[in-house]
């Protein structure tokens, strides 16, 4: 028997209907797994080939959890230790002694975090994945958003983009209107105007990141873009999430972090709280994707829902372990073949 084991990681199968398989076509048996958000369709039928099939769906859902898991472990140390400095931020000033200490203790943290691998220089998880994830860049180059006395029409055009944009700032215009009027134009790209320290900051989703990696043609009137011919401005990536706070306890200047650094602690509550909903999806999917193998009758019935008091371990493993769940019979039968 030629034994076909299922891979962790991106898989793509086809196989042919044949005996055992009740009502599936081959199209029925095609599996993506390169989104741990991509629909799960149930396999009916008790062939051999559909178990492996189901048996490989589960190993790459608790692989794709158990990098959450890491990911979100790896987020809550980091807030751990970053939250005394807050605190110590807030409270008082620090002597020259104490900024470099925590210095030390930055460029630890830092290190620690590059050798886990679990989390970016911006302490975003890698294992984002899809409209997850976020990448942000400023436009400090231009300022589009403080208030000037000067009506001005400024045209854009994103990369790999057919039609420009184009908005127009009124004398006086506060920084609200401005952003709601890119978000207009934006949202469709799957990117966000936002608002950093006075800055324009651009947001986008993973499928937006490679339209901001590239120059924003852009034409003013001369008060905020140069008038004429148009002129390519490049955004800057967001610099690392410690390097500035390691930069200004070296100098003595840490207090003047302080906004940064509430910045970076609300950033790692939002990636926990994106890593839960990652995690959920998948759950949920794989609860109510797949019926469960009955021991009596070998039929496959769908999952009783667990009560509402159950554990978070509880749901784990009930949702990740249910379709494991097969008879005694039909397992043997399966490792004899």
């Amino acid at each position: 028997m030629q034994v076909i084991s299922p891979r962790v990681g991106s898989l793509s199968t086809q196989l042919d209907a044949a005996p055992g398989i009740i009502g599936t076509s081959a199209a029925d048996l095609s599996l993506n797994l390169s989104s741990p958000t991509a629909p799960i369709k149930a396999i009916a039928g008790n062939s051999t080939p559909a178990r492996y099939q189901q048996w490989g769906r589960l190993s790459e859902a608790q692989n794709q959890i158990a990098q959450l898991q890491a990911a979100e472990q790896a987020l809550t140390q980091a807030y751990q230790q970053l939250r005394p400095l807050a605190q110590r931020l807030q409270a008082s000033a620090m002597s020259t002694e104490q900024q470099q200490r925590w210095g030390e203790q930055l460029s630890l943290l830092s290190q620690h975090v590059q050798q886990q691998g679990r989390l970016d220089a911006r302490l975003q998880p890698v294992a984002l994945e899809g409209d997850a994830a976020r990448h942000r860049y400023q436009l400090d180059k231009v300022d589009l958003l403080s208030p000037r006395s000067v009506r001005e029409r400024v045209t854009l055009l994103l990369a790999g983009q057919q039609q420009a944009m184009g908005i127009t700032i009124a004398p006086g215009q506060r920084p609200a209107v401005t952003l709601s009027q890119l978000n207009r134009h934006l949202a469709p790209l799957g990117i966000t105007a936002e608002s950093e320290q006075g800055k324009l900051q651009l947001v986008a989703k993973e499928r937006a990141d490679a339209i901001l990696r590239q120059p924003i043609l852009m034409q003013g009137e001369g008060v905020r873009v140069p008038a004429g011919e148009p002129v390519l401005i490049k955004a800057k990536p967001e610099p690392d999430a410690l390097a500035p706070l390691q930069a200004a306890a070296q100098k003595g200047e840490l207090m003047s972090e302080r906004e940064h650094l509430n910045r970076v602690m609300n950033r790692i509550q939002d990636y926990s709280q994106r890593l839960q909903e990652q995690r959920q999806i998948i759950l949920q999917q794989t609860a109510k994707a797949w019926p469960v193998v009955t021991k009596e009758t070998g039929t496959k019935e769908p999952a009783a829902p667990l009560p509402a008091t159950a554990s978070k371990f509880e749901k784990l493993v009930s949702a990740l372990l249910a379709q494991a769940h097969v008879s005694r019979h039909s397992a043997v039968a399966l490792l004899r073949k």
